[in-house]
């Protein structure tokens, strides 16, 4: 049964003509290309390649893949773009490090208390990482610098420096 069927669909397929046969190109009418026609397609693509495409495409909605990587179709999934622009809020709201971008070692400023005032809370604490843009480096140098300037006596334990605190309309 199996091999009648197959011998009865084979015959069905070859019985219409191929694309390739005479028969197909009388049917679809497939003409001989003149030359003007072609030296003209010619000219177009050659003119359309040289103008510059006015559609931007911003580089969120491009993806550059390394020769011989891998991809998986979720890379070009809109999951995947939601994922990425999310990172890109983040380095937008990654804060830079102000010792490094001065150039100053946080350990040398414990004589200076307005300065230090300014990495404190009103009660006097130590701000955090993620308020103050430091490394764990010089935040760490950070705190030294506080702790020593509390002991020189030049910073209060309770408060910030007189000149940063809210001042009191009596």
């Amino acid at each position: 049964m199996i091999g009648r069927r197959f011998i009865s669909t084979s015959k069905r397929i070859f019985q219409n003509p191929l694309p390739s046969t005479p028969e197909m190109k009388q049917q679809f009418n497939i003409k001989k290309v003149d030359k003007k026609s072609l030296d003209s397609l010619f000219e177009f693509s050659s003119n359309f390649k040289d103008q510059k495409s006015s559609l931007q495409i911003e580089n969120i909605f491009t993806k550059k893949f390394k020769h011989g990587n891998n991809y998986n179709p979720f890379d070009f999934s809109m999951n995947k773009l939601n994922i990425d622009s999310l990172a890109i809020k983040y380095e937008k709201n990654k804060k830079i490090d102000p010792f490094e971008v001065s150039g100053i070692n946080p350990l040398d400023l414990y004589t200076m208390p307005f300065i230090l005032s300014r990495f404190l809370t009103t009660t006097g604490q130590i701000l955090p990482r993620s308020i103050t843009g430091c490394s764990a480096k010089n935040q760490k140098k950070l705190s030294i610098a506080i702790k020593r300037a509390r002991v020189c006596g030049l910073l209060s334990y309770v408060h910030k420096d007189t000149n940063y605190l809210p001042a009191r309309n009596i």
